[in-house]
């Protein structure tokens, strides 16, 4: 829906006619004996709801003679003519107004009523707003609080003196201001004391500080003249209103009736209350009510049984209170307490504590076993006897105990093979609580029902665990699903509920799944890496347990194999491949065999090979690379310097992922030899396949013949299919000793003094040598002794060229002389 803003603009039509609003009424004025022409004397003043009113005033009859004249806009009415006026004549005209834009026809307009205007000569008393003057005050109200505003207007604008008089009863109840004109309360009111009126008949007199005329109005006006100035008096009658100040009474603080019948009918009237209340009117009209169902009251206070009574409750009478209401506001109310006494008869049929009963027998239980016990009771006092539908004692494989209603299962064979069974017991009263009881004895029934309980002997069994083959693949958010497992229990009931769990695997840190406790969903709780520590198979143990108690539990282990994808890209076994190759190389040799590994599985893991240029794509004429093996092969004969090329190694993965690694090939003159190997072939080498990275795996040996540095690529290759294999770049360095030995930082250390009781091991001295051939050498240090005495050197950290020896005590000695080497 769409909602749309309306703005109505409601044009005014003229129909309302115009009313005086001047104040006191009847209207009146004076006007002084020698007034002079076009005086002033009384404004008429009238208002007209309508917004286009045109108010005009009109002279209607004229009772003066023509001495007055009205202004027809303003409404100010004004002497006319020289002659004096005569003291205390009072001359009188009648006017109206006319609204002339609300015209009725064509001669006449909405205009108000005709008013009387008097205007008396010289002086006149002065004159109340209202002609008399009436209020209501409730009794409660506060003492010297303002009751009402009594207010005269003076003719010549003198002030004006107030006096209260009381007219028979009440004198001194009320005081007026003699200046403000207001009533105020003297004292306290009490609507219910006989000796204060309800009604207060007052008259208040307003008088001017002057001599002259005395006016009094009471139903009718008079005016006599005295010494004491103008005075006028006008009646004000104040009513007391009742206050809802006191709540109802009952004649009595509890009522009681004996011997009733419980099995009277209903609304039959029991007994009556009466209340009272002090105030007046509504106040004092009363209503009742009671706190129990069981009865009502109507509003003469009889009070009747609304529903059939019960002497075998509330121990054979009934005590609720009786609440008298007025009608006042707030209601106040009072209370009493009724007490009925009732009389008892065999009328109630015994009473099951519940109706059903619901015991449990374990599955395995034996003859004679307590299976449960009814309870039932007679309101009426009556003992209780008990048996099943018909009277018997017995039914199927249960019995029960006719006075104490224990049913326990026969003393025979047991054989409980379903899962409940329903009996139908009685309960029957002997009527003793009565005369006459006994003939007319009444029967209940209830329904017990056995359940037969399960006995937690069965544990949860997964069916399908042989058959749980799992996968999650690699890089697989947190909580992704694997698989949903599923076991069974035999047993029933909470005993047959089964709640899941993982097993912590041992030296295990954390769980790598979770599983939904309630249906078996398995998830990852990580995010897996095959090529990590995680492997391509995780092992998983699940947790069945039932909810018996105590519970019992069943487990399920099964592999979890983690997919691959193409999340490595190929490692070459070097950063960098360099290669001597010799100038005469025939073509079509294989020259330098590069290889990657790639961890990834399948096609992610298949790696092929290809050849870039590194700098010079001439480079790429001399050679080609085998994309399978990565054999480097010579193209064309060699003719120039070295060469750079980058080999390419491209797994087979979807995106594919690659890496890149510089092979030099060094152009040696024919003449010079490589270095040759101590051995042809070095094999078979085992490691274990669980090897720590950085583990020495074999050492090789190579010998030089000419050159005084060589580059060697060692090579270690497995027997499996693909081949993996990783090389390693071996550089020997041929440097002649012989021409420039070590040097001592001293030429001779002693003589050492050492006690004669040193332990062995004891530091003796530290010697220093340093290396001239190459300075980041350590040389290595021997001792001597001329008495074939042995030593030992510990070598020590390498500080740049410098290298630090501790001569240790290996025997306990006296003295020595030895050299190093």
């Amino acid at each position: 829906t769409d909602n749309q803003r309306v703005i109505l603009q409601i044009t005014d039509v003229n129909d309302e006619p115009p009313y005086f609003i001047n104040r006191p009424l009847p209207m009146q004025a004076v006007v002084k004996l020698n007034a002079a022409p076009n005086t002033p004397v009384f404004t008429l003043q009238a208002r007209d709801p309508d917004k286009d009113h045109d108010i005009h005033y009109f002279l209607v009859r004229d009772r003066t003679g023509g001495r007055f004249e009205v202004d027809e806009k303003s409404g100010v009415v004004r002497t006319r003519g020289s002659e004096m006026f005569q003291l205390d004549m009072e001359y009188v005209l009648y006017v109206k107004a006319e609204d002339q834009n609300g015209r009725i026809d064509d001669k006449h307009f909405q205009s108000t009523p005709e008013e009387r205007l008097s205007i008396v000569g010289g002086k006149r008393p002065p004159q109340f707003y209202l002609p008399k003057y009436e209020k209501t005050i409730p009794e409660n109200a506060a003492k010297d609080s303002d009751i009402i505003s009594v207010k005269a207007k003076s003719f010549a604008d003198r002030e004006i003196r107030y006096t209260l008089k009381a007219k028979g009863q009440g004198a001194g109840t009320f005081n007026i201001g003699p200046t403000s004109g207001i009533v105020k309360l003297a004292k306290e009111l009490d609507f219910e004391d006989v000796l204060q009126p309800h009604i207060y008949q007052l008259v208040v007199t307003a008088t001017e500080d002057s001599g002259g005329f005395s006016t009094s109005v009471d139903l009718v006006v008079t005016a006599t003249e005295d010494s004491g100035g103008f005075s006028t008096s006008v009646d004000l009658t104040i009513k007391v209103t009742d206050v809802n100040d006191n709540p109802p009474k009952f004649d009595l603080p509890d009522y009681q009736a004996h011997n009733i019948d419980e099995d009277i009918p209903i609304g039959s009237s029991i007994l009556r209350v009466k209340a009272r209340d002090s105030d007046s009117g509504t106040n004092a009209e009363i209503t009742y009510s009671v706190s129990d169902d069981h009865f009502r009251v109507d509003n003469k206070g009889i009070i009747y049984n609304r529903k059939t009574l019960d002497a075998d409750d509330n121990n054979a009478y009934y005590e609720f209170q009786v609440t008298s209401t007025d009608r006042g506001e707030p209601a106040k109310e009072g209370t009493a307490t009724i007490r009925i006494y009732t009389k008892n008869k065999n009328d109630e049929e015994p009473n099951f504590s519940q109706q059903v009963y619901t015991p449990n027998v374990d599955e395995n239980a034996g003859p004679n076993t307590l299976v449960t016990t009814v309870v039932a009771s007679d309101k009426d006092g009556d003992n209780v006897e008990f048996g099943f539908v018909g009277g018997a004692r017995k039914s199927g494989q249960f019995v029960i105990e006719k006075m104490t209603g224990v049913i326990r299962l026969h003393g025979g064979a047991i054989s409980l093979d379903r899962d409940k069974y329903e009996l139908n017991v009685t309960a029957v009263d002997d009527g003793k609580c009565c005369p006459s009881g006994q003939h007319s004895r009444h029967t209940s029934t209830a329904v017990v029902v056995v359940f037969i309980t399960d006995v937690n002997d069965n544990k949860p069994v997964f069916k399908d665990c042989a058959s749980y083959h799992a996968k999650v693949e690699e890089s697989a958010s947190n909580g992704s699903p694997v698989i949903t497992v599923h076991a069974t229990d035999e047993d029933k009931g909470v005993n047959g509920q089964v709640r899941y769990s993982i097993v912590q695997q041992p030296n295990q840190k954390g769980t790598k799944f979770t599983v939904d406790p309630e249906t078996g969903e398995v998830t990852t709780n990580k995010v897996f890496d095959r090529e990590g520590e995680d492997g391509k198979f995780v092992s998983v143990t699940v947790k069945a347990t039932d909810n018996g108690d105590p519970s019992l539990e069943g487990v399920c282990s099964f592999t979890v194999e983690i997919t691959d994808i193409n999340d490595n890209p190929p490692l070459f076994d070097r950063q960098k491949y360099i290669e001597n190759v010799k100038q005469d190389t025939n073509v079509g040799t294989n020259i330098l065999r590069v290889s990657a590994s790639d961890e990834d599985a399948d096609n992610n893991g298949a790696i092929v090979y290809n050849l870039t240029s590194a700098s010079n794509p001439l480079d790429l004429e001399y050679f080609e690379v085998q994309p399978e093996s990565g054999w480097i092969i010579l193209k064309k004969p060699l003719d120039r310097g070295d060469y750079e090329v980058v080999v390419t190694a491209t797994d087979l993965g979807q995106p594919p992922l690659t890496s890149e690694v510089l092979v030099v090939l060094n152009i040696v003159d024919r003449a010079n030899r490589p270095p040759i190997w101590d051995l042809q072939v070095y094999e078979p080498i085992k490691i274990k396949e669980n090897t720590s990275v950085g583990q020495n795996v074999y050492s090789i040996k190579a010998r030089l013949v000419v050159r005084e540095s060589y580059r060697l690529t060692a090579v270690a290759q497995d027997r499996g299919f693909p081949p993996l294999s990783r090389t390693v770049d071996v550089q020997i360095d041929v440097v002649d000793r012989a021409n420039n030995p070590p040097v001592w930082t001293q030429s001779i250390y002693g003589p050492i003094y050492i006690k004669e009781n040193l332990p062995v091991g004891a530091g003796v001295i530290s010697v220093k040598a340093r290396s001239v051939v190459l300075p980041d050498q350590t040389p290595f240090v021997g001792l001597s002794d001329p008495n074939a005495r042995q030593w030992s050197a510990m070598q020590l950290t390498l500080t740049y060229a410098d290298t630090f020896h501790n001569v240790i005590l290996s025997y306990n000695t006296t003295y020595t002389k030895f050299s190093m080497t």
